[in-house]
């Protein structure tokens, strides 16, 4: 059966690959340069890592009261709106604004739901709900950009949505969001390092036993065994160097993370629309994973 199965994928991925120059939805495959070689296949995983050590490394010095810390976490002329406190600039403004804050006993700072969004090599872009002990809000954006070495915040906006009206205790770990993104990033490359390995069965058990892949134009495969078939032939046909370029990370759940990304291989690029990486007995695997082939090369 399973042979059956890894065949009839074959022949579907070989029609669509015939049928796709055809179809006047797809772009004609032209011979380039595969795309986004200017950095590594996971550099811009590995900027995001470094981004949320930065957001931690931040939170942990707002609870610990490390006022000098939080405003040496923006540049000198960094922009912080927030409401309805109104708009702060430069980082003499931004410590007026958190020194008398955090002083007076604002703390227990929460991220939850936190989305990390891959700019480029020296840009990051992060959004979350926050809680704290006096309030609750949202964060619209803060704009991370790597200067001489260092993850500096340039822009940051927030709203607060509720203040409470006597100091509330949550007992949350304050980064537990954060270290969800990085176990599901880090999943997220090795998958990509063994995909490059060229080794379909580690690629496969990547996806719970009942995943939906959904690859267009070229199939759509239901179950970890119909994967490993459209994988295995992917990478017999001498698929390589998988590249993921301006990648988000999204926490969704206490057990389920989605990433969205551009994507390269030698053999053409694409859009990733949603990986779908869930926790199952501790381990994050990919249990909807959607995809399309947007070019193809044709020197393959």
């Amino acid at each position: 059966m399973r042979v059956t199965k890894v065949i009839l994928i074959s022949a579907v991925i070989g029609c669509a690959i015939a049928c796709t120059s055809n179809s006047p939805k797809q772009e004609k495959a032209t011979s380039v340069t595969q795309s986004f070689q200017e950095h590594s296949t996971i550099a811009h995983h590995q900027i995001a890592l470094e981004v949320i050590k930065a957001s931690k490394d931040w939170i942990n010095n707002f609870n610990n009261g490390n006022v000098e810390a939080c405003v040496n976490g923006y540049t000198k002329e960094a922009i912080l709106r927030t409401l309805p406190f109104g708009l702060k600039k430069g980082r003499k403004e931004i410590s007026d604004f958190w020194t008398p804050f955090i002083k007076s006993g604002a703390t227990n700072l929460i991220y939850t739901n936190p989305s990390v969004e891959v700019v480029d090599e020296k840009t990051a872009l992060l959004s979350a709900n926050w809680s704290m002990n006096v309030g609750r809000g949202v964060i619209y954006q803060e704009k991370w950009e790597k200067i001489d070495g260092k993850w500096l915040l340039t822009y940051d906006d927030f709203e607060v949505l509720e203040q409470f009206n006597s100091p509330q205790e949550n007992k949350t770990n304050p980064t537990a969001s954060h270290e969800m993104l990085v176990e599901v990033i880090e999943a997220s490359i090795d998958w990509i390092n063994e995909f490059n390995k060229q080794k379909a069965d580690v690629c496969a058990k990547g996806y719970t036993i009942n995943a939906t892949m959904n690859a267009v134009p070229f199939v759509s495969a239901n179950g970890q065994e119909e994967i490993h078939g459209f994988w295995e032939k992917l990478i017999a046909d001498g698929a390589k160097n998988l590249t993921y370029h301006n990648p988000t990370f999204k926490v969704i759940t206490d057990h389920t993370v989605l990433l969205s990304s551009s994507w390269s291989m030698n053999i053409g690029e694409g859009k990733i629309f949603q990986e779908k990486w869930v926790l199952k007995n501790g381990n994050w695997l990919l249990n909807y994973d959607e995809f399309k082939v947007l070019k193809q090369y044709n020197d393959r």
